[in-house]
């Protein structure tokens, strides 16, 4: 009898083995292999990113000189541009663990793998319910990885929030998981979504009705998360001065909307900024292109917002959101958004919202509409080759500045200057 129920708990023991622990080795692999290769289909981008990695804008002028000048604690909860930046000022706290030469490589390192985390959301179980074909979840993972006009928000810190933004959407829109390291992962990654710029008062009415058409306990408690760090980040920002956003007026217009909109979202996103480039330069028939991109991506947006399913409802809704919000706060005029390269993270999740109606629209089961989102993909085909490669930073010589700051004396200020050529890192030696 005895040996009979050490053997049932040996049976116990290698079912749990088998059920339990090894389907999680299997997916922590497949996650591991996943990631390694979207981050290596990132770096093929621009690998200088790494190999001579330099900072860029806000990395090195505000955030890491920041974190360096006032202390890790003192700057977390300093705001920038109107809000609290959390994720980045973390970000640069852990990287003030490091040596000022490696800084540059350890932030770019930290960015690209935020970068990469959209991809192993997508492709993992929790979205099959969401996308149950896996080929076109990949080929959204490509789209993704390959985003033509995306050159302003590659590898930096400054522009964690973006891909935040998407981030948590994806999270809310997810499959719950029984597992406890992915609840981590979801609460941890909204709740640095509303601490890290204003992305959360964006989504979190579209996270609550998405909770009320779909009740689930998990969804509520992240829609919890985004409320608290709200709150969080409203009281912060009374409590601290924020410094003032550069705005000029955005002399906006009916006409300047629609050449943004067909332009910048519907355009760009299948030619690239080489392609807008190029149309822009042809005053003939430039108002001809625009006006009719203006009136076939509105069709497919409208057309995904009536009949797709509820989950892609939402992001065309974020998507929209995200929009009119940096039209409304734009820092330049509306006469500045509409030329090729400009503020390219303000286009960032719309013209991903427009793509992934295109992919949806492939799945119906009317061929005409199946013939039209595969020819514009085709199109995207050019957008991807033509802007492929991203332009090196300037080579500044960071390592003399660091020499510099090194044999510097205590309290003295070193200034370093970084990307884009004209921005500058005032350092002070500790």
């Amino acid at each position: 009898m005895k040996l009979f129920s050490l053997e049932r708990q040996s049976n116990v023991k290698t079912s749990f083995i088998v059920n339990w622990c090894l389907p999680i080795a299997i997916s922590r692999r497949l996650h591991i292999a996943v990631f390694i290769l979207a981050f290596i289909t990132l770096l093929s981008r621009d690998p200088s990113r790494i190999f001579n990695a330099q900072f860029w804008a806000e990395d090195g002028s505000t955030f890491y000189e920041k974190a360096h000048n006032f202390g890790v604690f003192r700057s977390l909860f300093m705001p920038y541009a109107g809000y609290l930046c959390i994720t980045q000022r973390l970000v640069m706290s852990f990287v003030q663990q490091f040596p000022l030469m490696w800084a540059p490589f350890i932030s770019n390192m930290m960015a690209l793998i935020i970068q990469v985390l959209p991809v192993t959301i997508i492709l993992s179980s929790r979205f099959v319910s969401v996308i149950p074909n896996f080929s076109v979840r990949l080929l959204l993972v490509l789209i993704y990885l390959l985003l033509p006009n995306s050159y302003e928000i590659y590898a930096n810190i400054a522009s964690a929030q973006w891909y935040l933004a998407l981030l948590a959407c994806l999270v809310i829109l997810a499959k719950p998981s029984p597992y406890l390291e992915w609840r981590i992962f979801d609460f941890v990654v909204v709740l640095l979504l509303a601490l890290s710029g204003p992305f959360a008062i964006l989504l979190l009415p579209l996270a609550f009705l998405y909770w009320w058409l779909r009740p689930n306990r998990w969804t509520l408690i992240l829609n919890w998360g985004l409320a608290i760090g709200l709150i969080v980040q409203g009281v912060a920002l009374m409590v601290m001065k924020s410094d003032p956003r550069n705005t000029s007026p955005l002399e906006a217009s009916p006409d300047r909307l629609v050449k943004i909109l067909s332009g910048q979202i519907f355009f760009s996103a299948l030619t690239g900024q080489t392609g807008y480039g190029k149309l822009i330069a042809l005053p003939e028939v430039y108002h001809v292109v625009t006006g009719l991109m203006a009136m076939i991506g509105g069709a497919i947006i409208l057309y995904a917002l009536l009949k797709g399913p509820l989950e892609l409802r939402i992001f065309i809704l974020y998507g929209a959101l995200i929009f009119a919000a940096a039209l409304a706060s734009a820092t330049v005029s509306w006469k500045i958004l509409i030329l090729p390269g400009a503020a390219p993270r303000y286009w960032f999740v719309p013209m991903l919202v427009f793509l992934t109606c295109l992919v949806w629209l492939t799945q119906q089961r009317f061929c005409w509409i199946r013939v039209v989102a595969i020819a514009l993909l085709a199109v995207l085909g050019t957008g991807i080759i033509a802007d492929w490669r991203y332009p090196e930073l300037v080579d500044l010589d960071f390592a003399k500045y660091v020499t510099q700051y090194e044999q510097s004396s205590p309290g003295t200020t070193t200034v370093i200057p970084i990307n884009p050529p004209g921005w500058n890192m005032h350092l002070v030696k500790r």
